[in-house]
């Protein structure tokens, strides 16, 4: 499952964006806060945090996005639990302030979070350091404990089923942009990175149906070309176009030399042609009647 966790210091705009998803954000958990309004949720989390001055990046702030076909096995109270023993396994206790919001309004469902380091006592209960690289592993102990598939299970899953498109798409591209196409028409967008050096130096692939459109701008969804393969370099496929083209020239040019050497063999030369022409024209078209070889009869014994 994709997910992310990260401290910074936040303002009402994150409860606010939390809690409203175009209007169809459900809130699903709230721990220790009084108010229903994001501004009074803000102000009541921020006075929370101030008992401790040595806490300057206060918040957690993440989600789970599990993929599409996960996602939407889950119930939100399944997928709330999941959230929720995830939190736990990094530090959240129940003396953390927190919100929980589960957003629907794309087609892959996610939960989001907002939770306090600084408990009611003020003291601070989530370490900052490699907290995403943390999370990301509570969140795999508790799929493994709820028999749901991990992140790196679906990856490799993922990969493989990548490779095998980007193999088969190769084999009939002339060029990156053919390239392109043909894995569009399989379900995947590939984007090409470029530098002034060597140009194309690297691609990305994700299918389509697991863009979230929502969450894309706090990472990148799916793999880059070394994530997915080692043995199929940027170089590898650049060679492999540049074959299949080199092949397309030759093999154009062989057949339009078969098909001129054809054309001669089997059509007439142009002067041939006259010349059947003219023996047509000049072929007589008089036919002898009977009175004719009458009259040559006649004239024979005359003589």
């Amino acid at each position: 499952m994709n997910n992310s966790a990260t401290t910074r210091r936040i303002t009402k705009i994150a409860i606010e964006y939390n809690g409203n998803d175009k209007g169809t954000a459900e809130r699903v958990y709230q721990n220790n806060l009084l108010s229903q309004n994001p501004e009074q949720q803000f102000i009541e989390m921020k006075t929370v945090a101030d008992r401790n001055k040595n806490v300057k990046n206060w918040a957690l702030t993440g989600y789970i996005s599990p993929e599409k076909s996960i996602g939407d096995q889950l119930s939100n109270e399944e997928l709330t639990q999941l959230a929720l023993r995830a939190l736990k396994k990094i530090g959240v206790r129940d003396n953390n302030q927190m919100v929980l919001d589960i957003h629907s309004s794309t087609k892959q469902k996610h939960i989001h979070f907002i939770v306090n380091r600084v408990n009611i006592h003020g003291e601070n209960t989530i370490k900052a350091h490699n907290i995403g690289e943390l999370f990301g592993k509570a969140v795999r102990e508790v799929c493994k404990e709820m028999n749901l598939k991990t992140d790196i299970e679906i990856g490799k899953e993922k990969k493989k089923q990548m490779l095998k498109a980007l193999t088969t798409s190769l084999r009939i591209s002339r060029s990156f942009e053919e390239l392109i196409n043909n894995m569009k028409k399989l379900g995947y967008r590939v984007t090409l990175s470029q530098n002034e050096k060597v140009g194309i130096s690297g691609m990305r692939i994700v299918k389509f149906e697991d863009i979230n459109h929502q969450t894309e701008r706090e990472y990148k969804p799916g793999y880059k070309l070394s994530e997915i393969t080692n043995t199929l370099k940027i170089k590898d496929i650049k060679q492999k176009l540049q074959e299949n083209q080199e092949r397309t020239i030759i093999f154009n040019s062989t057949a339009t030399e078969q098909i001129n050497k054809d054309e001669q063999e089997n059509s007439p030369s142009v002067s041939k042609q006259f010349e059947n022409i003219a023996k047509e024209l000049l072929k007589p078209t008089y036919t002898s009647s009977p009175e004719d070889e009458l009259l040559k009869k006649k004239k024979r014994k005359f003589r």
